[in-house]
């Protein structure tokens, strides 16, 4: 197998009303990452992401009995929707959530509490609350790279917090976005978003716009 990361794309449309007055449509994205002694699903996308998942797995040479560990950032429906279906593919796979998180996995899964510092298959597991009460990135620790699942994202080509509707701290948040802004990352992975050049000066500017929370 390979260790290129697979990003599986899938697109969310919301009503008026639902994330503020209008209409909203985004991208959702969720990983395969190749590993020295599996495959890690970071994430598990919307109801309905099993066949994008397995055809990621399959671009990387691997298949669901290579499925190691599933990692979810966070409990939001696009984010775990398709858990339930990767866990009936899937045999002795360990799931991973940060506290408060729980309540996204499915009966069946093995549920493994992902606590700040603890290494997962060589991610670094990073305490980031605030769009949840539980939320986690992950740091790539040999490559520079962290999955920062919504603690940011990116629409139109620029680095954005996520809506307000759906985050449940935003002081927290805001605490969360400048502990990744003071780790100095190579690389960021947005869930929401495609990959920016320049990342952490990006994500500096924004946090130092006047509309930052306090």
């Amino acid at each position: 197998m390979s260790r290129t990361l697979e990003t599986i794309v899938q697109q969310v449309h919301l009503p008026a009303g639902m994330a503020g007055p209008d209409k909203l449509s985004f991208d959702v994205r969720c990983f395969v990452l190749p590993v020295a002694e599996g495959i890690v699903l970071i994430d598990t996308g919307l109801t309905g992401s099993i066949v994008e998942i397995e055809l990621a797995l399959d671009r990387v040479g691997a298949g669901w009995s290579d499925v190691s560990d599933v990692v979810l950032t966070h409990s939001h429906p696009d984010h775990v929707g398709g858990l339930d279906v990767v866990l009936s593919r899937t045999t002795g796979v360990a799931v991973w959530a940060g506290d408060g998180e729980s309540d996204a996995v499915v009966p069946g899964g093995l549920m493994r509490p992902a606590a700040e510092g603890q290494q997962i298959r060589g991610l670094r597991v990073i305490r980031t609350p605030g769009h949840t009460e539980g939320h986690i990135s992950l740091l790539l620790e040999d490559e520079g790279l962290m999955f920062v699942g919504d603690t940011v994202g990116v629409m139109e080509g620029i680095m954005v917090r996520p809506p307000a509707p759906f985050t449940a701290d935003p002081a927290e948040a805001e605490r969360s976005l400048w502990k990744i802004a003071h780790m100095s990352p190579d690389r960021m992975v947005f869930s929401h978003g495609p990959e920016l050049p320049d990342a952490g000066s990006r994500l500096v500017a924004l946090l130092e716009e006047p509309s930052a929370a306090s």
